[in-house]
């Protein structure tokens, strides 16, 4: 069997099914309206249980290595000494605020700054906040059945983590008096400076910006940036905070200028920038209820009968019920809202448009039946499978993204699909249902706005009715596709082929195409990858200046610890050697200082309570080294066991070299390495990474996502259109149009992460989309030559194709004047995915189609072929009619009767003198073969465009 036969074969058992569909809509209209109504009310009140997720770590892949770690040492090292706290030892970031100030005069190593940042520091102890305690009593068990008042003013030194009862604060250092004694001096030893109260402390990443060290680099003249951090673990820190941002709204200095953030800022900010950006979708649907009512804004503009712009809001509300269903169902199933989950009515509101515009292209065919039954079946017929292979493909695309790692990638998925789901529900329900009703308004010729029965501009004009009369409530039901379309519908078809077929444009679009792809690949190879904080926050948002002065001006620094899990007899030789060995292979590597180490077994050997001999001595000295106020912030090092002389576990500390931003996977995979390779049994952890698991996983996790997505929507694709030459075509076009996108991304300073994820899986469906459009137009084209069904594919597509990446861009349009970086990169990546779709399927797909394209379907139909190409191409198509053979069997033993009735008519031939009618119109040849005995009857019956009939007979 043929694959175009097998080809037509499924797409008519397929049209079958929704051919029955439709009829069954036609006769059941308000029941499937009002049930599609209930059931999308009843899902909305779900949105009532909304949990809004604004976690960061939702952008960060979940299940990770640095995970399962971290849980593992927070078991084998609990730390909650907040009274002697050691950033050293803590697993997490925890709760931080980091301060950076900067010089207006570009150095902040003279007395006069310095001055200044103490004078801020200081402000920041008088912050003062009344803060309720009750609740935490209550929650501690410590609540009594008093009526004592739990309320108490908090200040910094009430809620920051400390260190001999004074704040640890980082870069405390420059507000001491021995430093400002330096500066004056302008001898500033760098990077170390001895403290008398703390020692030696190494300032070094402390600064930022462009420092300047003296010749002999052992001495620093001057410095850009400074920064602070303070950890606040305690109680009441969040109601300080929120009187500290008060106070940073309005502090001004001369000296100084100041950015913060501290450890919830991001998922503040992404609240934020959800509640803010989202109230764009009010501009979207004005943007969208525009162009429906254009592009169904009937081009018989004054017929009050044809019009269809009711239809267009009909769609736009169907998109609506899709998303407020999905975001209610998801609600209850307890799927929390991710901020980037915001812009899914965005995208949603575009695929159900689309949808829209294909039932509509069918319906506009389908004209020509004489019932809204028939009109129904066909309109199911023609556009039923073109809808549900954007809605399965779009489907499988995003639950490929429901199992990715990434919880914002995730939920995003999760939502997309179900709204997908039910926008495709919700057009061959509620719109089809729609489509009906409407139908029956125009089989009844009643007006569109008072549907009131009305009569045809031809009887107003033989009543002698005004001019305003006959415009405003004249009309009759369109009698063919050219009547039911608007102006828009008709340019594709009358642009596009004229620019497809043509040699020299081929030639300049497979010219043009060369660039297109040689950019896109460039930008694959030198794609971005990873995701800076500042990309999660709005431009004016106060941890976004905090954000770009951090990543552009301080070099990082991390302090990576080997943790050795199992329990080690350290008393023996041989296991401090192997610790040794570890910490020095660590001090070799390019990634690390060579003289940074924390070592306890190293401390201890060099400590007075050190004692060899035996293991019992070993652990006795052991306990007097942790006693040893000089020594004891070891303790938190050693998981021991001191009744069975068992050291269950431990850790030693090494310090990074300084690295980039995006350097943290590097770093990780070369700790890791290490301690894959150590002869000791051990880990390495640090907490950027957290940070690091992005940068070494998203490109095998985009690239298994999308990969995942595009097999899926590939067998989709063979299904429904099951042809070898198709299917390779619509697999090269769709590699094509990601590939652009992935490239593209380079020059939008899009990089590779979670959010982008998002926009690839998108793109995938989309893609396929406007391919699989054009290609199944050309099956279903019955011309002989190639040339001829690319013209005709565009004829039966082009308008729904173009419908649907306009209304796609207009969904998205509004988003470039979001504040989140979320949204604007959204809208910019939407925009070239629809743009290297439309131009794939409109202008590439069509040239290679007209080249090397499957061969005819029946050559049956090649005989009719030149009478169709001709009238295609004719510039004064308006002025012809064609007419449809219909056949009716007629039982007696007589003959036949067959009937023509015009199949296309425009409006000028509809005001033309009713005296030249009848040479104006085109009689087609119509012979009927008769099974009885004798004689053949043929009867012609043609209506003109003023309503004259025309009779011919021949016996």
């Amino acid at each position: 069997m043929k694959c175009g036969t097998v080809y037509k074969y499924v797409e008519e058992k397929i049209g079958s099914v929704f051919e029955r569909y439709g009829r069954f809509v036609a006769a059941h209209a308000w029941k499937v309206l009002i049930v599609s109504i209930v059931v999308n009310a009843g899902l909305g009140i779900g949105m009532i249980k909304l949990d809004i997720d604004n976690d960061a770590r939702n952008y960060l892949p979940s299940g990770s290595q640095e995970e399962i770690d971290q849980k593992k040492i927070e078991t084998l090292f609990p730390y909650f000494d907040y009274e002697n706290f050691d950033a050293l030892r803590v697993t997490s970031e925890g709760p931080w605020l980091r301060i950076i100030v900067k010089s207006k005069d570009g150095n902040l190593l003279t007395r006069p700054v310095l001055e200044e940042v103490q004078s801020f520091y200081n402000h920041l102890y008088n912050i003062s906040v009344e803060v309720d305690f009750e609740r935490f009593y209550r929650r501690i068990g410590r609540l009594d059945n008093r009526t004592d008042d739990y309320r108490a003013n908090v200040t910094l030194s009430e809620i920051c983590a400390k260190m001999n009862r004074r704040c640890v604060v980082d870069g405390e250092i420059f507000m001491e008096e021995e430093f400002l004694a330096a500066v004056d001096k302008h001898n500033i030893p760098y990077p170390v400076f001895n403290s008398p109260m703390k020692g030696d402390i190494n300032y070094a990443s402390f600064l930022g910006g462009k420092v300047e060290l003296d010749a002999s680099e052992k001495y620093v003249k001057s410095a850009e940036f400074l920064r602070l951090q303070i950890m606040i673990p305690l109680y009441g820190h969040y109601h300080w905070l929120e009187v500290f941002k008060e106070e940073m709204a309005v502090y001004s200095s001369q000296y100084i200028d100041i950015a913060y953030g501290y450890y919830s800022s991001v998922n503040e900010e992404l609240e934020k920038n959800l509640t803010g950006d989202i109230t764009l979708f009010g501009g979207t649907m004005a943007l969208m209820i525009v162009y429906a009512f254009a592009a169904t804004f009937s081009s018989r503009a004054s017929d009050q009968v044809g019009q269809r712009i009711w239809l267009g809001f009909a769609g736009i509300l169907a998109a609506g019920m899709a998303i407020t269903s999905s975001i209610g169902l998801c609600s209850l199933a307890g799927v929390g809202f991710v901020t980037i989950v915001g812009v899914v009515p965005f995208l949603i509101i575009g695929i159900g448009i689309d949808d829209m515009f294909l039932l509509l292209s069918g319906l506009s065919a389908a004209q020509t039946e004489t019932t809204v039954a028939d009109k129904m079946a066909k309109t199911m017929c023609v556009s039923g499978v073109g809808v549900t292979i954007t809605s399965l493909t779009d489907l499988i695309a995003f639950m490929a993204g429901v199992g990715s790692e990434f919880v914002a990638v995730q939920n995003f998925c999760t939502y997309t699909a179900i709204a997908v789901v039910f926008c495709y529900l919700n057009n061959i329900t509620f719109f089809a249902a729609c489509v009906a009703i409407n139908e029956r308004r125009v089989d009844g010729n009643r007006h569109f706005m008072t549907c009131q029965p009305i009569k045809t501009k031809e009887d107003l004009l033989e009543e002698r009715e005004s001019n305003l009369t006959v415009t405003c409530c004249g009309g009759r039901a369109p009698r063919n596709r050219e009547e039911a379309e608007s102006l828009i519908d008709k340019l594709p078809r009358w642009l596009i082929p004229k620019i497809v077929l043509k040699l020299p444009c081929k030639i300049v679009i497979l010219v043009l195409y060369i660039p297109y792809i040689i950019f896109a690949i460039y930008g694959c190879i030198h794609m971005k990858q990873g995701m800076p904080f500042s990309q999660l926050v709005s431009d004016d948002s106060y941890f976004f200046k905090y954000s770009e002065w951090n990543e552009q001006h301080f070099p990082r620094q991390a302090v990576v610890m080997f943790v050795i899990p199992s329990t080690q007899n350290y008393s023996l030789q041989e296991t401090q050697s192997q610790v040794d060995e570890l910490i020095s292979r660590a001090q070799a590597s390019p990634f690390f200082e060579e003289n940074y180490e924390v070592n306890w077994i190293k401390s201890f050997r060099e400590s007075q309570h050190y004692s060899v001999g035996s293991e019992m001595r070993f652990y006795l000295g052991l306990k007097g080294f942790f006693s040893d106020p000089q020594y004891m912030m070891y303790y938190h090092d050693v998981a021991v066991d001191f009744n069975k002389s068992l050291i269950l576990a431990s850790r030693v500390y090494v310090r990074s070299k300084s690295f980039k931003h995006n350097e943290e996977g590097e770093l990780m995979l070369e700790a890791r390495k290490i301690a894959e390779t150590a002869s000791i049994d051990c880990f390495a952890f640090s907490t950027v990474f957290t940070i690091a698991e992005l940068y070494v996983r998203i490109l095998r996790l985009t690239a298994q996502s999308v990969g995942i997505a595009l097999a899926s929507v590939f067998v989709i694709t063979c299904l429904f259109m099951p042809h070898p030459v198709l299917i390779l075509f619509v697999t090269v076009a769709v590699a094509s149009i990601m590939v652009g996108v992935v490239g593209y991304m380079l020059y939008l300073n899009v990089s590779l992460s979670a959010i982008s994820m998002v926009m690839l899986i998108m793109s995938i469906g989309f893609s396929v989309d406007f391919t699989a459009h054009i290609c199944h137009g050309y099956m279903m084209s019955d011309g002989g030559t190639r040339p001829t069904r690319v013209r005709q594919a565009i004829d039966k597509t082009g308008a729904p194709i173009f419908h649907g990446a306009v209304s796609s861009i207009l969904g998205v349009l509004v988003l470039v004047g979001a504040k989140s970086y979320i949204f604007r990169s959204f809208a910019a990546v939407m925009a070239f995915v629809l743009l290297f779709g439309i131009m794939h399927a409109l202008f590439l797909l069509p040239v290679v189609l007209s080249w090397f394209g499957p061969g005819k379907n029946n050559a049956e139909t090649e005989d009719k072929e030149s009478e169709k190409s001709a009238t295609a191409n004719e510039d004064t198509e308006a002025n012809d009619i064609k007419l449809k053979d219909v056949s009716d069997n007629d039982n007696s033993a007589g003959g036949k009767l067959l009937k023509v009735t015009e199949d296309k008519e425009s409006e000028k031939s509809a005001m033309a003198n009713e005296d030249t009618e009848a040479n104006d119109s085109k009689l087609k040849d119509v012979s009927d073969n008769d099974n009885s005995a004798g004689a053949k009857l043929l009867k012609v019956t043609m209506k003109s465009s003023s309503g004259t009939e025309i009779k011919g007979e021949d016996v």
